[in-house]
C-alpha cells in the first residue's frame, strides 16, 4: 500500500508513519519544517516532501513530488500557535489563536485533499488526526467540530469512488492510577497510529464519515 503521512515533522506524524512502515507499507512523509522532516525521514528510512499544507502556493509547487498513485492519505496537522493562557489574551491574541487553529487543522486538511485527492486510488482511505482533547468552548474544540462536519461531507463525495474518509481524535485519557487493560497504557500517538492503520484495512471498509476517539484505557461512560 502506498501511504502519505503529512505532519511528518511532528511526533505524532512520525509515530503514524512508523506504524504504517512497520506494517509493510511504502510510506512518504511531508511537512513544513525541513530540518525536523529530514531527521524523521532518515530515522524511518522513507522519502520526504517539504511543503506547508496551509499554503496553497507551497502545495501547488510540491504537487508533482507526491506519489501519483496513493492508497492512503493520513493528514496530521502541525499546530504553530503557542500563546499561553487564553484568559490573558488580548483581542489580537484571540484572533491569532482561532485563525491559527483553523488553518492548522481544517484549512490544511481541505487544501491537502483538494491538491492531491485525485492521486487516491479507488477503494483508498483518508484519515485526519486531531492530536489533542480540546477544552469545551475553545478554538480547538470549535475547529474539531468543523473538521468532523467536513469529514462527513467528504465521505459522501469520495464514497462514489469507494474511498473512506474518517477522523481519529484524542479522547479523555485514563485517570491517574487506573490500570485499564495494562499497567502501562500506550501513548496517545501509538493509539492514534493503531486506529489510523485499522481504518485502512478491509475490516474497516464499512466505517466512513466518522470521528473516532482513542482513550488510553479510560473507562467508557454510558451514563
Amino acid at each position: 500500500m502506498e501511504v502519505l503521512v503529512t505532519g511528518g515533522d511532528t511526533e505524532i506524524g512520525r509515530t503514524i508513519a512508523e506504524g504504517f512502515r512497520d506494517a509493510g507499507h511504502n510510506v512518504v512523509i511531508s511537512g513544513a519544517r525541513r530540518d525536523d522532516l529530514e531527521v524523521a525521514a532518515k530515522e524511518l528510512d522513507v522519502d520526504a516532501i517539504v511543503c506547508d499544507a496551509t499554503d496553497p502556493a507551497s502545495l501547488a509547487e510540491a504537487r508533482a513530488q507526491f506519489p501519483h498513485h496513493l492508497d492512503t492519505i493520513v493528514h496530521v496537522p502541525a499546530p504553530r500557535w503557542a500563546g499561553g493562557d487564553p484568559r490573558t489574551y488580548s483581542t489580537a491574541d484571540t484572533a491569532a489563536a482561532w485563525r491559527s487553529a483553523l488553518d492548522a487543522t481544517v484549512v490544511s486538511a481541505v487544501l491537502t485533499l483538494q491538491n492531491i485527492g485525485d492521486h487516491l486510488r479507488s477503494g483508498g482511505s483518508v484519515v485526519t488526526v486531531v492530536a489533542e482533547n480540546p477544552r469545551e468552548g475553545s478554538a480547538d474544540a470549535a475547529v474539531k467540530a468543523a473538521l468532523s462536519n467536513w469529514t462527513a461531507g467528504q465521505a459522501d463525495y469520495f464514497g462514489t469512488r469507494g474511498i473512506t474518509v474518517n477522523t481519529v481524535a484524542c479522547g479523555r485519557s485514563a485517570d491517574p492510577g487506573y490500570d485499564g487493560l495494562s499497567s502501562t497504557p500506550p501513548s496517545v500517538a501509538a493509539e492514534l497510529a493503531r486506529l489510523a492503520l485499522f481504518l485502512t484495512t478491509p475490516a474497516a471498509r464499512h466505517i466512513t464519515g466518522q470521528t473516532l476517539h482513542v482513550g488510553r484505557g479510560a473507562l467508557a461512560n454510558f451514563g
